[in-house]
């Protein structure tokens, strides 16, 4: 059914991943598929100021690029064959641009942090959800 599934993280919050990518596994060994993770740099710092240090981006990327396969790998991603992923730029427009580029079947997102008390989802998920060319599952835990 899904033989492509991407799965954005966020590397700051565990509560973006933690129900999200056993679902996304789950899904995939259903089907035969893959999982892909995907993290999004942001910083924030360069952004307002207009300038980017070569170096400090290369240390960003290497340091999301470790906590992402370390990731993968205690959710054993790493046995699945997945792919993991590390952008730069704008959340929701990266995932897009990303489910595009990869052709997914299907983006496995958590709908915003526990924290947030409300029933909205999240900025970032409503963004993807409206705009994806392919069918997006946004979660929410219960509770």
């Amino acid at each position: 059914m899904f033989r492509s599934i991407l799965v954005p993280i966020d590397l700051a919050h565990k509560s973006s991943w933690e129900f999200a990518i056993p679902q996304a596994r789950e899904l995939a060994a259903a089907s035969g598929g893959n999982v892909t993770l995907m993290t999004v740099v942001r910083d924030t710092r360069s952004m307002f100021e207009g300038i980017y240090f070569p170096l400090q981006l290369e240390g960003m990327f290497t340091t999301a690029r470790d906590k992402l396969v370390s990731i993968a790998a205690e959710h054993g991603l790493e046995r699945a064959g997945g792919e993991h992923e590390v952008r730069f730029g704008s959340i929701a427009g990266e995932i897009l641009s990303l489910a595009r580029e990869v052709d997914c079947d299907l983006i496995v997102m958590e709908s915003h942090r526990p924290e947030m008390r409300d029933y909205l989802i999240g900025p970032n998920a409503a963004h993807v959800a409206r705009h994806a060319t392919c069918s997006v599952l946004v979660l929410r835990k219960a509770g």
